[in-house]
């Protein structure tokens, strides 16, 4: 079966990973993406070096891999009049135009939003920024780390006093790239049903920002910042994280406590606990957090995690294992909904990958094609646009493409 995008076509200029993987989502929907890179590829070809000299990983990329499945691919070098041609007459053809460069760089480049809804007026052009279109830091170039630094994601990780958060890097880019493809879709329907194109700005910044949301509307609407935590003085007990006698972690989530005060006593035998005038109520507990976190460290501090898990399920408790990404990616729920995606990978063989985050019942998302190589569908794609050998031989020879 079709994706819920099949039809759809998609031109997409980007680099690196918040709009690869913004056009990879709407790929992913069932879209037709091709991927325009200049003559020396997209950056992130040659990631991999970056990433073993940080993290000692080594293999096939997996970070273009990952940012590029289900596109075609086409080199053109759109410094030369003849690339721009065959630009405009993409554009033509397109729904959706996605790009994640500076706010500036498509006016330099001739490809701006006007020239590009004069060729197409029904075109969505969609632009995932740094910092959006306003405001007087709108040009500045950004990066992952830029946006989850400035955004506030960094300090609202971590414990009080500790100094901002090492988050480990992506997260950024991968909320701007969901939030691209989610305004993209919109601006679809609206097309539908108005038949007007329009430009669509999305931003690194806005996207954290917005994914933050519950913790930003406190200092928002309250003019008061949700303080950090620390979590050996967590104000509600139920509702931390705990390590267990193999050393591994489990986490508490009980937002209604007086509800599950007396089924996690009675999971960790501590019943005595329960009219204790330190823990009776939870602003007694919360006055007395240190002493009762350290009560519940030492409780389980005693049993195995495996064990643990169980005992609470029984009692009826709200509780999962804190797992590394490694546990994630073989996790019986993580695959049993694709959101890690098992597929047959025609150079790697047996390979999984980051799934998806949506299920439809009738137009489901799919793996459908590997990354592209580079220049991989330059002739094929030309050919669709009505160029000759002759004439796809001439642009190969002038180096427009490869």
């Amino acid at each position: 079966m079709a994706g819920p995008l099949h039809g759809v076509k998609v031109v997409e200029l980007t680099m690196f990973q918040q709009g690869p993987v913004a056009g990879m989502r709407l790929g992913d929907l069932g879209a037709e993406v091709i991927k325009i890179e200049p003559p020396q590829g997209d950056p992130s070809r040659g990631f991999m070096r970056l990433i073993g000299a940080m993290a000692g990983l080594s293999g096939p990329n997996y970070y273009f891999e990952h940012c590029n499945r289900n596109k075609r691919g086409l080199v053109l070098d759109l410094k030369q009049p003849q690339g721009m041609e065959v630009f405009f007459k993409l554009i033509g053809q397109a729904d959706v135009f996605v790009n994640n460069l500076s706010i500036e760089a498509p006016q330099r480049m001739g490809i701006s939003a006007d020239k590009c809804l004069e060729v197409n007026p029904r075109l969505i052009y969609a632009q995932a920024s740094g910092w959006g279109r306003r405001g007087p830091d709108a040009a500045e170039l950004s990066f992952d780390y830029t946006g989850i630094a400035r955004s506030g994601l960094m300090m609202s990780c971590g414990e009080a006093g500790a100094p901002p958060t090492n988050m480990l890097p992506g997260i950024g880019d991968e909320m701007g790239a969901l939030v691209c493809a989610w305004a993209v879709c919109a601006a679809l329907y609206a097309r539908e049903r108005t038949g007007q194109g329009q430009v669509v700005d999305t931003s690194l910044m806005g996207s954290v920002i917005a994914n933050l949301g519950l913790i930003m509307a406190a200092p928002a609407i309250l003019g008061q910042a949700f303080p950090r935590q620390v979590r050996t003085q967590g104000g509600n007990a139920i509702y931390n994280h705990y390590c267990c006698a193999d050393g591994k972690w489990l986490a508490l989530a009980h937002l209604q406590p007086e509800r599950y005060w007396p089924k996690v006593l009675g999971a960790l035998d501590l019943a005595e606990l329960e009219n204790d005038p330190r823990f009776d109520s939870v602003e007694a507990r919360g006055q007395n957090a240190e002493e009762l976190v350290a009560l519940f460290d030492q409780r389980f501090a005693q049993k195995d995690r495996a064990e643990w898990l169980a005992i609470l399920d029984e009692h009826g408790c709200i509780a999962t294992p804190v797992q590394t990404p490694l546990e994630v990616a073989e996790d019986p729920q993580t695959l049993a909904n694709d959101y890690v995606h098992q597929t047959e990978h025609p150079e790697h063989g047996a390979l999984k990958m980051v799934g998806f985050p949506w299920d439809f019942s009738q137009t489901p998302a799919a793996f459908q094609r590997p990354a592209p190589g580079l220049g991989e569908h330059s002739e094929e794609i030309l050919t669709e646009l009505g160029y000759s050998q002759e004439e796809i031989q001439g642009l190969r020879e002038q180096e427009v493409i490869n």
